[in-house]
């Protein structure tokens, strides 16, 4: 094989030894290409034969799709929850030290936090808009309720959205604690 210089759209002047080869996503993948294989074009732009569809985004889909997970809580059912994360969706939750990788993990975070009958509330949002992403940051509140009371928490959380298969789903979900 010989070597061939692979573009990467805004990486001008940055020059690499390694020609290694480049692996491609499905969508940016002609029938004929391997799963690995060497692209002349940048491999973040679409060929003259493709098309893309960019879903419409806006601050009240924000809300919506937060209503919709904030509803996902109050049913108490961690499946509800779960199933609006992406397959490769990852959770960085509020109350656990681990990391959600997967459904599977995702769902047990949430089969002990809906244990304290969370009920968020957004305080501010800051929502980035892109093709088929959606990001929405900021500042919430829970209540939470257990044996000992009841009690609000405010936090920081980043949710990252994406449009599949005419569906937005939570790809990335990040939550803290505010520090005191």
């Amino acid at each position: 094989m010989k070597n061939q210089t692979v573009h990467i759209t805004g990486t001008l002047g940055i020059e690499s030894q390694n020609k290694a080869r480049v692996s491609l996503s499905t969508s940016l993948r002609t029938p004929s290409q391997l799963v690995t294989g060497v692209s002349s074009r940048p491999i973040d732009t679409l060929s003259a034969n493709e098309h893309s569809f960019c879903a419409p985004v806006d601050e009240k889909l924000a809300a919506e799709l937060f209503d919709k997970w904030s509803a996902a809580l109050k049913t108490l059912n961690p499946k509800a929850v779960s199933a609006l994360y992406a397959d490769d969706a990852v959770l960085l939750p509020t109350v656990s030290n681990l990391a959600r990788t997967n459904l599977a993990e995702i769902e047990d975070y949430f089969s002990h936090f809906l244990e304290k009958k969370p009920v968020g509330t957004i305080v501010q949002r800051n929502v980035k808009k892109g093709c088929n992403k959606l990001t929405d940051a900021g500042i919430y509140s829970f209540r939470l309720t257990d044996k000992s009371g009841t009690k609000e928490v405010p936090a920081r959380y980043t949710f990252v959205y994406e449009f599949r298969n005419n569906d937005w789903k939570i790809v990335h979900h990040h939550s803290s604690v505010m520090p005191e």
